[in-house]
């Protein structure tokens, strides 16, 4: 079968390869002059065992069930996280300190800190060490330049037509919202630090999350639950488009100063890192009340499949349900 697909992020590069070797003809049309243009290369990418979502037993369940097929198919791309801690902020949090360890026990590992302080924290109930890998995106992207050599097309428009049996929309809800309640114009500021192997995460709120990003080059990423979404009220990727389009300079720099300031708070070392790039994305958010991020494959025009994406590691669930929809 002749197969397009629309976005070279993640998803759409996976699918291709995956596809590619189940012997079809694949081609992937990408709107930037680059591949991973997108949230697959603006987003901390963290290969999540659980601990992020101690509101949603079903995204926990899903991340620990793709864990080991994602990693025997990408784990030489991933890094250990040697330091890797994720607190709880103390009177402001969602969950307090106990009720998270009682949400997690048994289903992951982890190790409660002792003494949060030993660690530079401050301001936080509690805090785990935990066992987490995160993608180097640089090096995924390499690869997936090198595997698809020849079928990708850039500056292309992602659109649905053209002389295919099927195509594939793995742009994260770029042309249509089934299913997406809102689109969030988000920005990640990338540091350069001596301590990459630390990574610190403050639950459960509107918290900021320091995350390695490339140890060889000592870059970390900075994030936050109340700081990267410029907007949480755009019901149109056109929308959120306008508002990225319409930052300046100062406004990215503004706005990191205000990450760095929350971060700072529980976890002052981040003052010695210094913002050497700011990435700007925008992310598909579906209704979830629990923050519920799994991924949706529908087909929502005959032999039209869209997705959206869930953690990365879903991948895997993705290449199968588009699999069983197009009868392979």
């Amino acid at each position: 079968m002749k197969i397009k697909i629309l976005g070279s992020g993640f998803y759409g590069c996976h699918l291709a390869i995956a596809l590619l070797k189940s012997g079809h003809d694949v081609v992937i049309h990408e709107i930037k002059d680059r591949m991973f243009a997108g949230a697959s290369g603006s987003i901390p990418a963290r290969i999540h065992r659980g601990f992020h979502y101690p509101r949603s037993a079903t995204t926990r369940d899903a991340c620990n069930a793709h864990y080991e097929e994602f990693m025997a198919r990408y784990g030489r791309f991933t890094h250990g996280v040697p330091v890797n801690l994720y607190a709880i902020a103390a009177r402001e949090s969602l969950v307090d300190f106990q009720t998270y360890r009682h949400i997690l026990k048994g289903s992951v590992e982890f190790i409660t800190v002792e003494y949060p302080e030993e660690y530079g924290l401050q301001n936080v109930e509690g805090a785990l060490l935990t066992g987490e890998r995160h993608i180097v995106i640089d090096k995924v992207k390499t690869y997936f330049e090198e595997a698809l050599k020849g079928k990708v097309v850039l500056n292309s428009p992602h659109d649905v037509g053209g002389d295919f049996d099927w195509v594939i929309d793995a742009t994260f809800c770029a042309n249509q919202n089934i299913g997406v309640d809102r689109y969030e114009p988000c920005l990640v500021v990338i540091l350069k630090g001596a301590d990459t192997a630390k990574a610190v995460t403050i639950m459960d709120g509107p918290f900021p999350s320091l995350y390695p990003w490339d140890e060889e080059k000592g870059l970390s990423s900075l994030s936050s639950a109340l700081w990267t979404p410029f907007s949480k009220t755009c019901k149109t990727y056109a929308e959120a488009k306008a508002i990225l389009d319409g930052l300046t300079r100062k406004d990215l720099e503004e706005r990191g100063k205000n990450m760095i300031e929350s971060m700072a708070r529980f976890y002052p070392a981040i003052k010695e890192y210094t913002p050497v790039e700011y990435r700007t994305s925008i992310r598909a958010i579906p209704f979830s009340g629990s923050d519920a991020r799994l991924v949706e494959v529908i087909e929502t025009a005959p032999h039209v499949i869209r997705i959206r994406a869930g953690k990365i590691d879903a991948v895997v669930q993705a290449e199968r349900e588009v699999k069983k929809i197009i009868g392979i």
